[in-house]
């Protein structure tokens, strides 16, 4: 019985031994900030390093680290494991576990997904649950849920959509009542065009 692969994971770069165990910002800027753990309050950064990030009211460049937690502030590059939002944006997000509350984001990777009263313009990833929100293309590989939100274009395997809709649905195996402006053949024909847009906008972002 042949071996199955397993997916390659999302590369992380927290590897090296961080020299300050913590390392706390409040109410002012600072440049880059390298440490096991970083707490920003009202304060902004420019580049992070660490295993563990909380910004609070705050802005960042770029974070990358294996927990990001991020409340009322901005950040333009996240690249962590578990990623969490609650009441801000981020750029261009790549992580294993997405979970944002009302907030925003521009373009979104990871494994699992969740936006709960959130916007988005892209969203790709492997499952994808959405509450109170969506986005203008939604792509999953293996499954998609949907309560009240929609998006231009949803694709995926499967998808589950209750009070929600979308332009362009493209899916082997629908539930829910799903309201649709086009059929199955023209989605399909914009869902290759979306592909292609989406696979240059994903590799813009990894170039980042």
């Amino acid at each position: 019985m042949p071996e199955t692969k397993k997916r390659a994971p999302r590369r992380t770069k927290q590897v090296e031994a961080f020299k300050r165990a913590h390392v706390e910002v409040e109410n002012q800027s600072v440049n880059d900030v390298s440490a096991r753990e970083v707490v920003i309050r009202s304060g902004s950064a420019r580049d992070i390093k660490a295993d563990v990030v909380t910004l609070t009211q705050g802005s960042a460049n770029a974070v990358e680290a294996k927990t990001v937690t991020l409340n009322q502030g901005g950040i333009l590059q996240a690249n962590a494991s578990v990623l969490s939002v609650k009441q801000g944006g981020i750029v261009n997000a790549e992580a294993e576990d997405l979970r944002v509350t009302q907030g925003g984001i521009v373009i979104a990777q990871a494994e699992n997904v969740e936006l709960e009263s959130c916007a988005a313009l892209a969203i790709m990833g492997t499952d994808i649950r959405v509450e109170a929100g969506g986005a203008q293309y939604m792509l999953a590989r293996n499954s998609m849920q949907v309560q009240q939100g929609g998006a231009l274009v949803m694709a995926a395997p499967r998808i589950e959509i209750a009070n929600g809709g979308a332009v362009f649905l493209i899916a082997r195996e629908v539930h829910g009542s799903v309201r649709t402006m086009f059929d199955q053949r023209g989605a399909l024909v914009f869902g290759i065009a979306a592909g292609i847009v989406m696979g240059l906008l994903a590799r813009a972002g990894r170039r980042r």
